[in-house]
């Protein structure tokens, strides 16, 4: 396992999106409408790709970190690929950690009236859209919007699954 915290390819997957994430606030002028229409679903496909690895990366990790031996195998087992960051899944996956996971990640994803909970449902919804061909209507201060939102829950992972923590308990 690594000593280095957030995983390295976390890292790296957040220092691509970040000048993705620049150019769609500050888009040329010189672009063409379609162009920037492609960007944004290119930025909206990156931003829910970017909170599924952080999930999986923090889960993955966090599993390595806390256990050992046949107890780890057998963990890692059921950590074999990652999923779509839906709420529910995500709430899902932090509840295989205990309760106290699940209920600080619920927490955060119903405050201010299931803002997260909402703005990322709309997130993998667009990304399937997008995947699948359909018009998904997003225009890019949304899609920032969407982007931010991933941000505060990948930070909550990011805080909460570090296996070299020596608490175990959620922070928030």
């Amino acid at each position: 396992m690594s000593s280095s915290w957030p995983p390295r390819n976390v890292v790296a997957l957040r220092q691509a999106i970040e000048p993705l994430a620049d150019w769609v606030k500050n888009t040329p002028n010189s672009r063409t409408d379609d162009e920037k229409i492609w960007l944004v679903r290119f930025f909206v496909v990156r931003t829910c790709g970017y909170l599924e690895q952080v999930v999986y990366e923090c889960a993955r990790a966090y599993v390595d970190g806390k256990s050992g031996g046949p107890v780890r195998l057998f963990s890692q087992s059921w950590i074999t690929r990652s999923r779509n960051p839906s709420p529910e899944n995500m709430l899902e996956l932090a509840g295989r950690f205990g309760g106290q996971f699940e209920e600080g990640l619920r927490r955060l994803l119903e405050e201010e009236d299931q803002r997260l909970y909402r703005e990322l449902s709309l997130l993998v919804d667009r990304r399937h859209k997008i995947a699948h061909g359909l018009n998904e209507g997003l225009t890019g201060s949304k899609a920032l919007a969407l982007y931010e939102c991933a941000l505060e829950v990948a930070t909550w992972f990011l805080e909460n699954l570090n296996p070299h923590d020596s608490l175990s308990k959620p922070k928030k």
